[in-house]
């Protein structure tokens, strides 16, 4: 494989930097996906290295503009929820902490895959997998509402179940959104890396 291939475009250092520790946070937000154990001070750090990475990156994207703004303000939420998640929560709080860190964090890549379809032609195809890959998700929480089989089905039937105080058995949805944030992160690291993506001026 070609050196050049590898070799950064990017055009500034926090284009650079923000590439990098989007990576780490990917790849570590994917390793723990596979891991049951606590490990609570590794994920807190973890959300902290991605926290950076996204506002590398939405700096990148534009911060003043709406959907990218929109975008960081979801994964703030959603970092928060979890930094509570791993620290402890009541039992009977359990389900809807991690319903609210699911939703929040596929609402953040989903702003973020909106904002791309904006950019070039090249950007316009990632961003159209990215809304789909978390619309996907998104449908299953609101299907699973309505069609309780289904939503069971889906992975998202047994947290639903936990926000009326059931019983958390199954967290197949959240390492599912955890999984898709990962591959995305991935994606948006090349992209911050490779260049492809440059701080426009913001245009009111």
């Amino acid at each position: 494989m070609s050196i050049s291939i590898l070799a950064s475009r990017a055009e500034s250092l926090n284009a650079k930097v923000g590439a990098v520790t989007l990576a780490v946070a990917a790849f570590m937000t994917l390793l723990l996906s596979h891991i049951d154990t606590s490990l609570a001070p590794l994920r807190i750090l973890t959300l902290t290295v991605a926290a950076f990475a996204a506002w590398a990156f939405c700096d990148e994207m534009g911060l003043r503009k709406p959907l990218n703004r929109a975008g960081f303000i979801f994964f703030t939420i959603a970092a928060i929820t979890k930094v509570q998640i791993s620290l402890g929560i009541a039992t009977e709080f359990a389900g809807r902490y991690y319903l609210l860190y699911a939703a929040f964090l596929l609402l953040a890549v989903l702003f973020w895959s909106i904002a791309l379809l904006h950019r070039q032609r090249e950007l316009k195809v990632i961003g159209a997998v990215g809304v789909i890959a978390t619309l996907a998700p998104i449908a299953a929480i609101i299907v699973g509402h309505i069609v309780v089989g289904l939503g069971a089905a889906l992975g998202v039937g047994s947290l639903l179940a936990a926000t009326e105080g059931g019983p958390l058995t199954n967290l197949s949805f959240v390492t599912m959104v955890e999984r898709i944030f990962g591959l995305w992160g991935y994606v948006a690291a090349w992209l911050l890396w490779r260049g492809h993506i440059v701080n426009k001026p913001y245009v009111q």
